[in-house]
């Protein structure tokens, strides 16, 4: 790990979150991009990551219950307690069943699940899913017997609920500093937690946005970079940079846009949580605002799609000046590994009236699953697997400053995070239907800009409804 410095010792103190501070009204960092970021949590770890010889095993599910004893010697290293007093000595044989849509051995944290085994002793089985189908698999599983024991949620929180059992299954401490509080806050439903990660995690997908840097540099635009860097980084910007790319001709786009992460991150919601509920945050006179904004620049043809799944596929042609999509955007992996790096820009989403933006994403985090069979083994996985300290970070990315932006971006600034609901409640089964996405969000925007308040309108019974659904699952 090249630019992310933390710092381990004997004795477990505040997360301290070094940036350059605000200079500018959209009260984000300022600095050059390049500049380093240093996150510093401390806690206990003696030693230091392993090396890397042991494989993951990518095909199995079974797994075996906690203190499983094996006939291969614990390795050589003296592991300390870990988590909420936790020998891992005692769990050293064992195995750990981690279900995912994501091999470890093609992404970034092969490297890491190898290490954890060779550090613990602690095989870890990779039990492969379908992504659109991998919370109805799990609970396939854990009907049959067969649960494994890591759940991974993206977008399905609280669908997913149905699938795990508390944390605290995992012995986790969870004072540690290195835990993000707010998925903790927002994923606690009846004073139990259910998914956790960390601050300055390599897996976060935050919000942002990314522009072509060739369209820009090759017609002399200010880049909203630049824009940004100068405070002057707010929607009348970033719709004169679109207009400025549509004008180039038909087979470009101005903008394709994540739509709910805009009105969430100006502050509004369409699905919203608040005081552990659901709400409904379409009647709110920002989101109507920011429907109203899109709706116009969808009419006047300098925004292409509102929908999050487009627009990542629409930025990598080469034709798109502005781009919202998440922070994966960043990653070698990520959507835009067909561009040539040296064209992606990026920087923070525009603040709005004058005040900054909230960071928002969808909700990411990791679980323990009901009828897991080994819980405490998987506590240990999650504690070492989700610690950014264990990754090669500058092999992650595709270049240095997006590495630096990536933690600027979603290690800073969090505590207010406005996540939403919409794609995992509609596409993942609490509703039922994927209108979540469709009626609530994409209709609207695809009115006039004079009608949208009233196509708004005509969803509210069944958004309502849907609501109600959600907050009798967390019930």
């Amino acid at each position: 790990m090249k630019n992310i410095f933390i710092k381990t010792g004997a004795f477990l103190i505040a997360l301290l979150l070094v940036a350059a501070s605000a200079g500018c009204k959209s009260g984000r960092d300022t600095s050059d991009s390049s500049d380093d970021v240093e996150i510093v949590y401390q806690y206990e770890d003696e030693e230091s990551a392993a090396d890397s010889t042991v494989s993951a095993d990518t095909g199995s599910s079974g797994s075996t219950s906690d203190k499983t004893t094996s006939s291969k010697k614990p390795s050589s290293n003296k592991n300390t307690l870990v988590n909420d007093n936790v020998n891992p000595n005692d769990y050293s044989g064992g195995s750990v069943t981690y279900a995912t849509w994501r091999n470890p051995a093609l992404y970034e944290d092969g490297p890491v699940v190898k290490a954890f085994e060779n550090k613990y002793n602690i095989k870890v089985n990779v039990d492969l899913m379908n992504e659109e189908s991998y919370t109805n698999t799990v609970l396939g599983r854990i009907a049959s017997g067969k649960a494994p024991d890591v759940y991974f949620s993206t977008y399905t929180f609280p669908y997913c609920l149905d699938a795990l059992q508390p944390i605290d299954a995992a012995k986790l401490n969870l004072k540690e500093s290195i835990w993000d509080k707010p998925l903790i806050n927002i994923s606690t439903v009846n004073g139990k937690t259910y998914l956790v990660d960390t601050v300055g995690s390599i897996w976060k997908d935050e919000d942002m946005i990314v522009y072509n840097k060739k369209i820009f540099r090759d017609n002399g635009w200010t880049t909203p970079e630049e824009y940004y860097k100068a405070g002057k980084w707010d929607y009348d910007a970033m719709e004169k940079c679109m207009k400025q790319v549509a004008s180039l001709g038909t087979e470009y786009k101005g903008g394709a846009i994540h739509l709910e992460g805009l009105i969430h991150a100006a502050g509004g919601a369409v699905i919203g949580m608040k005081n552990g509920k659901f709400y409904n945050g379409t009647t709110s006179a920002v989101t109507q605002d920011i429907m109203r904004w899109a709706s116009t620049g969808l009419k006047e043809g300098w925004i292409s799609t509102t929908s999050i799944y487009t627009a990542l596929n629409q930025f990598p042609s080469g034709k798109v000046g502005i781009a919202v999509l998440h922070s994966f955007a960043l990653k070698k992996t990520g959507y835009l590994r067909s561009m040539k790096a040296s064209d992606i820009g990026f920087t923070y989403l525009p603040s709005y009236k004058g005040k900054a933006y909230t960071p928002t994403s969808f909700v990411r985090g990791w679980g323990i699953c009901r009828g897991a069979k080994n819980p405490v083994a998987a506590g240990i996985f999650l504690r070492y697997y989700l610690d950014v300290n264990n990754y090669d970070t500058g092999s992650a990315f595709i270049s240095k400053d997006a590495e630096n932006f990536f933690f600027k971006l979603t290690a800073t600034n969090t505590k207010n995070k406005n996540f939403y609901f919409c794609y995992g409640s509609g596409v993942n089964g609490v509703t039922g239907k994927e209108s979540a996405v469709g009626d609530y969000i994409s209709k609207p925007a695809a009115a006039d800009p004079t009608q949208v308040v009233t196509e708004i309108s005509k969803y509210q019974n069944a958004l309502n409804a849907d609501i109600a659904k959600l907050n009798q699952k967390i019930k």
